[in-house]
C-alpha cells in the first residue's frame, strides 16, 4: 500500500491507524503523523548539518527530513525487510541518503550526527546511553506511556524512579522520562536541555540538546529531585520557552493541529499543573468555567494558563491553597 505523508509517498507493507497495537514486522503508523510533523518543525527552525533516523521502520521520517528540511540523513533499521522498503521509498520519492541494515547502538557508537532520532517500538531505554554520545540534539519517542505515568510497576524497574499512587498523569511521565535521561547523561559528563516535550495519543516525545562537560551534567542533576508525587523526575521546564516564542511552522500536514500545541506549550510554564475537576469534586462544589477560573486568577495577580496535557488543567503560580480559595469563592458567586 502507498500512503501519503508530507512531501513524499511512502510504501508500506502494513497501515496502522491507531497506535502500534501488537503488529509485528513493518508498518506505517499514521497516529504519529503529528509525531514526525513535530521532527520537521524542529528541524525548520534549528539548523543542522546531518541527521540520523536510527530505528526508521518503514523510512519516512528520514526520507522528509531529506526532502522537506534538505539535509544529509543516514536511515537505519536492523530488519533486513525495512531495509529493503527503505531503499524502494528512497528511490519512490527520488531522495538520495544513506541507507543502512544496522543494530542502532552499534551504528551510534561508530558515528557522530547532529541531529539523532531514537523511536523505538516501546521504551527508549536501551538506546538513551549511546545516543547521548552520538547526538548534539536528540528526538526521543516513549510509547510505554502507562509505565512512565505510573499505572504500572514497571517504571521502578525501567526507568529508576517511582511515581506515588493516584498522582500519575502524562506529566509526570514526561517528567520522568527527562529525569532517566537527564541522569543517564551525567554519567557521562554530560548535561541536557529540553526543547520541548509533549504527550499526544499513545505516546511521549522528547526534544534536547545534548550538552558535553561537566558543569553541564552538574546543572543537570540539579533540576533533577524527588517530590511528593514521586521520582526522580525532571522538575525544571520541559520546554525552552524563547525557543518556542520565536518559531515558525513550516508546511506541515497538521498545521492547524500543532498551532492550537504550539499556542499552549508557549505558556506551560511552572511545575505541574492542576486538575480542576479533581479539585472541586474535593471541595464538593459544582465547577466554573475554565476560562472563567483563569481570568479571575490574572485580574488577583496571577499567570494562569491552559496545558496541553488536559483540557480541564490549569498552570498557575499560585498555591493549591489560594487556587482552593478562589474556587469557593467563584462557586458561591455562581
Amino acid at each position: 500500500m502507498i500512503v501519503e505523508e508530507g512531501k513524499v509517498k511512502i510504501i508500506a507493507p502494513t497501515v496502522n491507524e491507531k497506535g502500534p497495537g501488537k503488529i509485528k514486522g513493518v508498518f506505517y503508523n499514521r497516529e504519529m503523523i503529528f509525531n514526525r510533523d513535530s521532527t520537521i518543525f524542529l528541524l525548520y527552525n534549528i539548523k543542522v548539518k546531518n541527521a540520523l533516523d536510527a530505528l526508521a521502520a518503514t523510512g519516512v521520517r528520514g526520507i522528509r527530513i531529506v526532502r522537506e528540511i534538505g539535509i544529509p540523513v543516514t536511515i537505519n533499521d536492523f530488519s533486513k525487510e525495512a531495509y529493503k522498503i527503505i531503499k524502494k521509498n528512497a528511490e519512490l520519492n527520488n531522495v538520495q541518503a544513506e541507507i543502512l541494515n544496522m543494530n542502532a547502538n552499534s551504528l551510534m557508537s561508530i558515528r557522530r550526527f547532529d541531529y539523532v532520532d531514537i523511536d523505538p517500538f516501546g521504551t527508549p531505554v536501551p538506546f538513551i546511553d549511546i545516543a547521548l554520545r552520538s547526538g548534539k540534539i536528540l528526538g526521543i519517542t516513549a510509547t510505554d506511556t502507562a509505565t512512565l505515568s505510573g499505572r504500572r510497576k514497571k517504571v521502578e524497574r525501567r526507568y529508576l524512579a517511582k511515581v506515588v499512587k493516584g498522582s500519575g498523569n502524562h506529566e509526570i511521565g514526561i517528567r520522568i522520562l527527562l529525569g532517566y535521561v537527564g541522569r543517564m547523561a551525567a554519567r557521562f559528563d554530560i548535561g541536557i536541555e529540553p526543547i520541548f516535550s509533549f504527550w499526544k495519543g499513545h505516546a511521549y516525545r522528547i526534544y534536547i540538546r545534548v550538552k558535553k562537560g561537566v558543569k553541564y551534567a552538574m546543572r543537570t542533576l540539579e533540576k533533577i529531585k524527588t517530590t511528593e508525587f514521586g521520582g526522580p523526575l525532571w522538575i525544571a521546564d520541559i520546554h525552552d520557552l524563547e525557543f518556542l516564542k520565536h518559531a515558525k511552522i513550516p508546511d506541515i500536514q497538521t498545521r492547524k493541529e500543532f498551532e492550537k500545541y504550539l499556542q499552549l506549550w508557549r505558556n506551560e510554564k511552572f511545575f505541574l499543573y492542576y486538575e480542576i475537576p479533581q479539585i472541586c469534586s474535593s471541595l464538593k462544589i459544582s465547577q466554573p468555567p475554565i476560562s472563567k477560573i483563569i481570568d479571575s486568577l490574572r485580574e488577583i495577580g496571577y499567570e494562569a494558563y491552559r496545558t496541553h496535557f488536559s483540557p480541564q488543567g490549569i498552570r498557575v503560580n499560585a498555591t493549591l491553597g489560594e487556587l482552593k480559595k478562589l474556587l469557593k469563592s467563584l462557586s458561591k458567586s455562581s
